[in-house]
């Protein structure tokens, strides 16, 4: 199943293990007319307790009679093999056979979900939960979904009317606590991860979301030993392995955040916001290839985030590539037109490169793309291919010299001049006889013995 159509009980289990399937109860054997084969698979609602312990109504008295009952547990054993469509089929033909039969339609809902179909899964839960108010796992999973879809307001409201009913529902907790802390709202996130946490106090998932809430209110050391107690839980665990990179390289602690980081991308984490970790703990650590790879990375996963191409400018300009960085910083205001940092790197950039006037106008639009003289856009369609140009003849040049040092390098031994050769001149045959013959004689030869006048390298 795609990461993104995880439902938030999913990620709340023991790391991997769901919440949906604690106190788990085997199927009965399933009617030959809509499975193959006996089945047995958890059946348990959707927030973490057993059916019988719902706090409202038990689910037996949502279930229609026993043939119904069977077929229920013959699509919920296909749903749990990853046989959606197969489930959908049966939970359908219940549907058609008794509208009233809201378990059919709420775990057809559920399986949608699970499916990633969130839109025809909103439609059909908000029909359980209109039907049936108290029906609380309809409610969570319409959070689930909710919350899937982005909309965290109503997927608020759905898990506020959860926690109404029941105060200590898993997934209500869970899927409240993620809406607040990806909204920045952390000081209202930590009661709920910590009331979560005391219900599960060895889930991975539990302790990586409350250290997830506890860390921007200053709580650094009790949230860095929370997500290395969920990482020996589970140590594939990737919220606690991303939270942990970002704690440490808030810290300036690079090696060790750039360790949690390259594990969590090992554990195939590759998203966006990983991606855009990695390539600032490399360009904190002045690894510029390796920070322009990462943002590019993560911009080509979130092409809309004016971020990555900000950052991707800095790495650019860092690596020496100015026309790089000119290039992406201009596509990040293009984005966002009044995207201050976007302004201020393409204004660094264009400093860089020389173009002072330009930088100067850039950076006096503070901001406001739309306050920039067209004269700067017309400048820049230049200044970048001709840096480009030149970035390409350096390259040019490069490989020429490392080409000559290796065809040097490689020149064979019988062609390499002796030592003698090199820090001597040869003497004419007439002027070598003669001081041979004679020696050396009068102020000519008291010239040439004088120290002064002796090779700068003696013994050759």
């Amino acid at each position: 199943m795609p990461q993104s159509c995880r439902t938030a009980a999913d990620n709340c289990g023991n790391g991997r293990r769901n919440f949906d399937h604690q106190d788990e109860a085997p199927y009965a054997p399933a009617m030959t007319c809509y499975a193959d084969r006996a089945a047995e698979s958890p059946l348990s609602d959707r927030n973490g307790t057993s059916a019988a312990q719902e706090p409202t109504r038990s689910m037996a008295s949502f279930l229609s009679p026993p043939e119904a009952s069977d077929a229920l547990i013959a699509a919920a054993a296909r749903e749990s093999a990853g046989d959606f469509n197969g489930a959908l089929d049966i939970y359908r033909a219940l549907m058609t056979r008794d509208p009233e039969d809201f378990e059919a339609r709420y775990r057809a809902g559920t399986a949608m979900m699970r499916k990633g179909d969130l839109d025809e899964a909103v439609t059909l839960l908000r029909q359980v939960v209109f039907t049936r108010p108290e029906h609380g796992p309809a409610r969570a999973n319409l959070g689930n979904a909710l919350l899937l879809l982005g909309r965290y307001d109503q997927a608020r409201e759905a898990f506020l009317a959860v926690l109404d009913f029941d105060r200590d529902n898993r997934n209500a907790l869970y899927g409240l606590s993620t809406i607040l802390i990806r909204s920045g709202r952390h000081a209202e996130a930590a009661p709920h991860a910590r009331r979560l946490l005391k219900a599960m106090p060895e889930s991975a998932a539990a302790l990586t979301l409350d250290a997830d809430a506890q860390a921007p209110l200053g709580n650094v050391a009790a949230s860095i030993a929370q997500y290395r107690h969920a990482l020996r839980l589970d140590e594939a665990y990737v919220p606690a392995l991303k939270g942990l990179a970002r704690i440490l390289f808030r810290q300036a602690r690079h090696e060790e955040a750039l360790d949690a980081a390259t594990h969590a991308v090992a554990r195939g984490a590759a998203d966006a916001e990983i991606m855009a970790l990695l390539g600032s703990i490399h360009l904190a650590g002045e690894r510029w290839s390796e920070a322009i790879e990462a943002f590019a990375d993560a911009q080509e996963l979130e092409p809309d985030n004016p971020e990555h191409p900000i950052q991707l400018s800095h790495a650019c300009r860092k690596a020496g590539d100015l026309a790089g960085a000119l290039s992406n910083a201009r596509a990040a205001w293009e984005l966002d037109a009044d995207n201050r940092a976007a302004g201020n790197a393409l204004g660094t950039a264009l400093a860089a490169a020389g173009a002072g006037l330009q930088a100067r106008s850039v950076l006096m639009a503070a901001g406001q793309r739309d306050r920039v003289p067209q004269g700067v856009w017309r400048d820049l369609d230049v200044l970048v291919p001709q840096l480009e140009r030149q970035a390409v003849e350096r390259a040019q040049e490069a490989a020429d010299r490392a080409e000559r040092l290796l065809a040097e390098r490689q020149q064979p031994a019988d062609q390499v001049p002796a030592a003698e050769e090199l820090f001597t001149e040869p003497a004419s045959d007439e002027t070598g006889e003669a001081r041979h013959a004679e020696g050396e004689t009068g102020d000519e030869g008291e010239r040439r013995r004088d120290p002064e006048n002796l090779p700068l390298f003696p013994g050759f």
